[in-house]
This record gives C-alpha cells, structure tokens and sequence, in this order.
C-alpha cells in the first residue's frame, strides 16, 4: 500500500478571464474546480491510469470545503482508500486567475486552519494503524497551523519502526526537522539541498550537487529536482541525472508533486530507478502543458524516450 499524507488540503479553484479589470468587474468565461493541497497532486498520477486500488489518502478536512471535498474524492473513488480525520477548522480555497489574452496567471492561496492537539494525535494513531510491514508513506508538503514542525520526523521515526518507507517532501523547518528521523527517501529542489548539505547556491549548483552526491559517504537516498535542467537522484550509493527535452511549458503548479506521484507508481510496482524516473518526468513534463494540475499520459508517452539518462556512479 503507498499512503499518500496531505495535512495541507485546500479547494483548488482555477478562473478564467477575458481580461483581469483590476478595480473593476471582471467576468468568468470558465472555471474548473480541483482536489489541492500537495497530496491529492501526487495522487493524480494514479488518478490517470485509474490506479488507485494501492493508495489511500491521509487527510484532514473540515466545514463546508471540507465537505465539498470529500464529495469530489467520493466521485474519484477515493473513498473506500481515503482516511480522512475531521477538524473544527475550516479547510481553505486556493484560487488561481487565469487572464486568457496576456497568459498570466495569478495564485492566491488562503490561510489553511489551525489544528488541534488532540486533532493532531487522532490523525497519528489513523495513520499509524493504516501501516503494515513494506508499506511506502510519501508526506507532501507543509504543515497546517497547530502541528509542530517536527511532526514529519515523529511520523517518520513511527512508520519506519513499523517497516514502511518514508519518502519526505516538504520545505523549511519542516524538512529541515525530517531528515534527521533518516527517511528511506528524500525529495528537495536544488536549493533545498544545497542548504540542507550546508552549501550555497552557486551559478554551478548542478555540478556542486553532483560532486556532493559522488564523494558523500552517507548512505541516505535523495532526488534533487533542477526543473527544466531534470533530477539528479541517488539510490543506493549510485547516482544518476536525467535531463529533459525542451517545451513550451504554460504553468509549472504541481509539477514536482506529479513527479513524485509518477515516481513512487513505478517504483512500487519495478523497483527500477530508471523506469521510475523517467515516468516521473514525463508524468512532469505533460503537467506543464496546462493551467492547472494534470496527466495527460498521451502526452506524457510522448516525451518517454526523449529522456537522457546517465549513469554517473
């Protein structure tokens, strides 16, 4: 079973218009409504083949968004593998306008609620009970208002001694805290390693990080994401790059939860890196084509053997 946490969760609402009227009326010629929070992002690459018989999601949700919400997952089919721990709070809207004749697309992402001590622990006892031996766990993204910002590394230090295998991507302390619980996996940005390794960013941050990688004697697994430049990953003691074709991307939103998603559906099934990174990517890359989170695996095919990989320890 993959668990898929989303402390996180919002309403994604995209809006189109003509033209924005700042200060003024502007009307929707389209809207599209979707699950978010960083989560349901990695959920939609098994959203896509319709795979999700091996994935349950692990949320909170509360008031009337919440509600919505769960519906949308009840319609997904999400609900027989969704456990969901309810919260006083109010889950929150993330709005997305998207202005049709200049391209441009502005995000506002609300304030999500504040979670509760007791709230906090139900969802860790949900979760905990969930966990059989060879389960994989991926937390993605922040943490909401009212959970400590070591609650990854105590979710990591209480799945892994029940034999599950924690990928962790978050940000700031969050992050900073979950690693050193030694997750089985570690997805960062380039800047995100680069700080967690003690380095500053440098205009040759991909050479520094493939030199840091090759000559680091600590065993622990990391995929370092470059966007347009690919991933470098290391498994295992090898490490490998892969570099992407050139698109022309319209939005980037969600591509590296995507990239996870395509990552963690492979690599359960194979447990080939190759295999499982190139389908992240391609998963990546097809997301770029759209103003709002999607895989499109006809798209996504088409990019399979553009992928160059090396090898390089």
């Amino acid at each position: 079973m993959i668990h898929i946490v989303c402390l996180n969760p919002a309403l994604d609402r995209t809006i189109f218009v003509k033209r924005f009227q700042k200060n003024g009326v502007s009307r929707a010629s389209s809207s599209f409504n979707a699950l978010g929070g960083k989560g349901f992002n990695v959920v939609r690459s098994f959203l896509a083949t319709q795979e999700t018989d091996e994935v349950q999601i692990h949320t909170l949700l509360g008031g009337p968004v919440g509600l919505q919400l769960q519906d949308m997952m009840s319609e997904l089919g999400l609900t027989i593998n969704g456990k969901v721990t309810p919260i006083q709070g109010y889950t929150r809207y993330c709005s997305v306008i998207v202005e049709e004749e200049s391209g441009e697309a502005s995000l506002i992402n609300e304030k999500g609620p504040e979670v509760t001590t007791q709230e906090m622990f139900s969802f860790l006892e949900t979760l905990t009970s969930s966990i059989q031996n060879g389960d994989y766990i991926v937390l993605s993204g922040s943490l909401p208002a009212g959970i400590p910002v070591d609650f990854y590394k105590t979710i990591i230090e209480k799945t892994q001694d029940l034999g599950a295998r924690v990928i962790l991507d978050s940000s700031g302390e969050a992050l900073s805290e979950g690693v050193k619980a030694k997750p089985w996996l570690t997805k960062v940005n380039e800047h995100e390693f680069l700080e967690l390794m003690g380095e500053s960013s440098s205009n040759k941050c991909i050479e520094t990080i493939e030199q840091i990688l090759m000559s680091n004697n600590d065993p622990s697994n990391f995929i370092i994401t470059l966007g347009k430049e690919g991933c470098i990953a290391k498994l295992d003691h090898h490490v490998w790059r892969f570099a992407l074709p050139s698109i022309q991307a319209v939005n980037a939103t969600a591509s590296g939860d995507i990239f996870l998603g395509g990552f963690i559906k492979e690599w359960s099934k194979s447990m080939d890196l190759e295999k499982a990174l190139i389908q992240a990517s391609t998963y990546s890359l097809s997301n770029c084509l759209y103003w709002y989170p999607k895989v499109d695996i006809t798209k996504a095919n088409d990019y399979r053997n553009k992928i160059r990989v090396y090898q390089l320890s």
